[in-house]
């Protein structure tokens, strides 16, 4: 009977530390996606349509890496409009603070970037994966640019009737014992 009881109660253990190691070790994959709803949530101006979305994580990818043991998420929708630039950017204009990656704390801004202005970096261990920066590797938050935007001048997308857009949310964390 003892043999039994000891048995049972190893196999017991064994099961609670194989559901904790599987736990931990896609945690980075479910930060990941929650992190990314609140975009692909967020609701779009009228007369605008999604193009793709795509989300990503990794250690230390954004802008070329870094030391230090945090772990990045992008999520990225990229967007049509019949809006001109300067009504897109008025519509983002209050956008609140996301929630920054597995916490309840905002302070994650929304980076806005017009196509023709911008650049899309591979992350270098992956080149299929990716985030947005405008033409001169900065980041672009909606606040970021110039008002009125008239200042910015008419492009081709814009003289089609359609202006094209990313909208993107970078942040890290630090994720459970900085296991790669």
């Amino acid at each position: 009977m003892k043999k039994i009881i000891w048995s049972g109660s190893m196999i017991a253990i064994i099961v609670a530390l194989v559901g904790v190691t599987i736990y931990f070790a896609t945690s980075n994959e479910r930060v990941l996606k929650q992190f990314a709803a609140q975009l692909f949530q967020y609701p779009l101006p009228e007369d605008t349509a999604l193009i793709s979305k795509h989300q990503f994580n990794g250690k230390n990818f954004l802008d070329g890496g870094g030391s230090g043991g945090y772990w990045n998420v992008v999520a990225i929708m990229e967007l049509s409009s019949s809006l001109s630039e300067q009504e897109v950017l008025q519509y983002y204009q209050d956008a609140e603070l996301f929630l920054f990656p597995d916490s309840e704390r905002r302070g994650v801004e929304l980076e806005l970037y017009f196509v023709q202005n911008s650049e899309k970096i591979a992350i270098h261990s992956k080149p299929s994966e990716f985030y947005y920066r405008d033409m001169d590797k900065r980041i672009r938050t909606v606040d970021s640019y110039p008002y009125p935007v008239e200042a910015m001048g008419s492009t081709a997308t814009q003289q089609q009737g359609q202006t094209e857009y990313i909208l993107q949310l970078t942040s890290g964390f630090d994720y459970f014992w900085n296991w790669d």
